[in-house]
């Protein structure tokens, strides 16, 4: 018993230990939003308001480009070295240093501040159902939970086709009204680069996870465990019950279960559908407008269906 006991607490002190290392990391994140945020804004403010020298609002830019920046393109950089080429670190690298080289650099730190702010939003919006699955699987059986599962391959399976067609469709807009309709290089590299943003799947990423999420919270509260995020894709699919625990294996809790993993699903797909369609309409814009949307406002497009996306998938927590 004592020994049972010292594990207990071992694993409690573990688990403490990773919420408090959590909220650090999550403290970090939003000063730096706040830090590069606060640069934008001021280097905005003395390009087009002051007389000042203009390598101070340039300072301006590049403090808060580097510091919500930093991070993304070395995940890009290192996805390429390790072979996997598309994904939305990338993108977002393309795009905002794309906008840096032709000079629109508020336009560059403004995709890169509203990616770290779709992030930061990500995180947010999975902590409590992850914490209470590791306390969950900690006091229960002293075990590891397996975080990855059947939501995140998919999001990296979709990834796969999905991102290279956004990069080809980039490509074909930068490419072929210079060539062939005597367009101007600038501005179409820089509806190219729009299309880039437009096309980070940020919403997905979100979303489809945090619908899983929900429902494993709602779960929780009834008393039926779910230890891996793949749990209610597999039940949904099969009606496989791995890594579900229901109290005394009654009909109502794996019913319930069962309901909360057709919800989930219905979700992720209903806010994927929501998100392609949104951005195909701005993508539209962007490229047939006489005028191309501001990079800017391509960057909040996803942001905004991301935070709509988030909106829809708490309809996970209330599973009747």
């Amino acid at each position: 018993m004592a020994h049972e006991h010292t594990h207990e607490h071992e694993h409690s002190h573990d688990h403490s230990h990773n919420h408090e290392n959590f909220d650090a990391v999550k403290r970090q994140e939003l000063a730096k939003i706040i830090i590069s945020a606060f640069f934008l804004f001021a280097g905005i403010i003395i390009d087009e308001h002051t007389a000042l020298p203009e390598y101070l609002h340039l300072i301006c830019f590049c403090i808060s480009y580097i510091t919500v920046g930093f991070g993304v393109v070395r995940n890009a950089i290192e996805d390429i070295i390790s072979g996997s080429f598309f994904n939305e670190c990338l993108m977002i690298t393309i795009a905002s240093l794309g906008a840096l080289v032709i000079k629109e650099f508020d336009e560059g730190c403004s995709v890169m501040l509203l990616y770290a702010v779709g992030e930061y939003i990500h995180g947010l919006a999975l902590s409590k159902s992850k914490k209470q699955i590791r306390e969950i699987e900690a006091h229960e059986h002293g075990a590891h939970v397996h975080e990855t599962g059947e939501t995140e391959s998919y999001i990296a399976r979709f990834a796969k086709f999905y991102t290279p067609i956004i990069c080809a469709l980039a490509l074909l807009v930068i490419v072929i009204p210079p060539l062939f309709m005597h367009g101007e290089w600038k501005e179409w590299v820089y509806r190219g680069l729009s299309v880039l943003v437009i096309g980070c799947p940020c919403a997905i990423v979100i979303s489809v996870p945090l619908s899983f999420s929900c429902a494993i919270d709602s779960c929780t509260r009834k008393g039926i465990y779910i230890y891996h995020s793949n749990a209610l894709e597999k039940l949904h699919k099969n009606g496989d019950g791995e890594g579900i625990i229901v109290p005394d294996k009654n009909e109502y809790g794996i019913d319930f279960a069962k309901k909360a993993a057709k919800k989930a699903v219905k979700i992720a797909r209903e806010n994927i559908v929501i998100a392609l369609g949104v951005k195909a309409v701005v993508f539209i814009l962007a490229v047939f407008l006489e005028k191309g949307i501001p990079m800017w406002l391509a960057a909040f497009s996803d942001v905004g269906i991301a935070g709509l996306a988030i909106l829809n998938s708490l309809r996970s927590l209330r599973i009747k």
